[in-house]
């Protein structure tokens, strides 16, 4: 399936939209653990029925997302937001994989 990459995501958004999926039922499966967490920089990957969204944040370029079409238009629709698809600095390459020392798997 096609993922899109959201960017330029208000820091208070993308925090509440994390929130709110952990609410319904969506896990952290991996956090971002550094001294620098929410200061300088954030990812979580978030995933419910075998489906994944990733985040990512740092204090510069503000949060993105990492998503399906259909969850995209979905996270859209619940909070009333309109999403940019600019350049990401984060999510267009494979971060997880290259950050795994600075992660924490749950």
């Amino acid at each position: 399936m096609e993922k899109r990459i959201a960017t330029d995501i208000k820091t208070e958004v993308w925090y509440s939209i994390i929130e709110s999926l952990k609410k319904n039922g969506w896990k952290v499966t991996t956090e971002y653990n550094q001294f620098d967490k929410g200061i300088d920089f954030d990812l979580y990957e978030l995933t419910l029925n075998g489906e994944k969204i990733v985040f990512a944040w740092d204090n510069w370029f503000e949060g993105e997302i990492k998503c399906t079409e259909q969850r995209m238009k979905n996270l859209e629709t619940t909070f009333g937001i309109e999403f940019k698809f600019g350049k990401p600095e984060h999510l267009s390459r494979n971060l997880i994989d290259k950050m795994k020392s600075l992660l924490t798997k749950k």
